[in-house]
């Protein structure tokens, strides 16, 4: 086994917290409150703070170039590409949103070290997918990284990723397209039966990596949805057949062991939390706002998930 590359943050080290409440690329505008939640929710910190613009209008968004939203989410990038190169961080924490809002901080991060860096994707699904096959830009963001998709996007990455430093936890799905892709690259996967019991196949992939730096991203699908329910899969009206047909994903205490583990033995300089649907706080909001005092009691309106719009 090769000898880690542990770095301690400096004192001088300048981190920057990024909440990107972006919910375009999937569609689904209860990102925005997701990101919004984590954030929330997070240990407080002295770190610098920013917050990207997102679009809240629902108006006029449709498919371009077979990218649903597409010129938001570009708009939307270069916000964020904009707060990174003024903060100039060494370490960057983002709250998404979609797992789009991984390509500025992401691709900020991997050229600042020159390359030298591993990506831990830790998803349920690759997000190689190109616009050839699927409109939702959430899955094209790791290709537009190495390289693959959209020329706008895959523009915005300066020094593209190498593939060979990617590495899959938890991969528990994928399409044929994305397959091929994950195959021409030849991506390395870690399934989640091989973290259950320890972090060793992660821990020493990267030991064979051999590079000073671990950007994490972190989808929070990953995660099993009979111990965790807010995800995008597991809607209320057919969690009990998302149930039966959905895959073992990693437990909560899985994914904190892997991460603690590689956080002791390699310096992390970005993690990214994406995809946090809350399907029980979206229907709370619904609620209040229909009780008397607080809301209006002629509102028969039920729970929409678009209920940012």
């Amino acid at each position: 086994m090769m000898k880690r590359n542990v770095s301690l943050k400096t004192e001088g080290d300048k981190t920057l917290r990024l909440l990107m409440p972006q919910w375009q690329g999937g569609n689904n505008s209860a990102y925005y409150l997701g990101a919004q939640l984590l954030n929330w929710l997070a240990p407080s910190s002295n770190d610098a703070f920013e917050e990207v613009p997102i679009d809240l209008s629902a108006e006029g968004l449709t498919v371009e170039k077979g990218i649903f939203a597409r010129s938001t989410l570009l708009k939307q990038v270069h916000a964020a590409k904009a707060i990174l190169d003024k903060h100039n961080p060494d370490r960057v924490v983002v709250f998404g949103g979609d797992c789009g809002v991984e390509l500025a901080p992401f691709a900020y991060l991997n050229n600042r070290y020159d390359g030298d860096a591993a990506i831990l994707w830790i998803d349920a699904h690759p997000d190689v997918n190109t616009p050839e096959h699927f409109e939702h830009h959430h899955a094209h963001v790791l290709a537009n990284l190495i390289g693959v998709g959209d020329e706008d996007f895959v523009a915005e990455v300066p020094k593209l990723v190498d593939p060979k430093n990617v590495l899959y936890v938890g991969l528990n799905d994928g399409t044929a397209s994305e397959k091929e892709v994950m195959d021409r690259f030849n991506l390395s996967v870690v399934k989640p039966e091989e973290i259950v019991k320890d972090s060793s196949s992660v821990l020493d992939w990267l030991d064979n990596r051999n590079v000073s730096k671990v950007i994490v991203h972190f989808d929070l699908d990953v995660l099993d949805l009979r111990e965790f329910r807010s995800l995008l899969i597991a809607n209320p009206d057919t969690y009990s057949t998302m149930v039966e047909k959905t895959p073992k994903g990693s437990s909560m205490e899985t994914i904190i062991r892997v991460l603690q583990d590689v956080g002791k033995a390699y310096d992390i300089v970005g993690l990214g939390i994406t995809e946090h649907f809350p399907w029980e706080a979206v229907a709370l909001a619904n609620m209040l706002t229909r009780l008397p005092l607080i809301g209006d009691i002629n509102k028969t309106d039920k729970p929409s998930y678009n209920w940012i719009f």
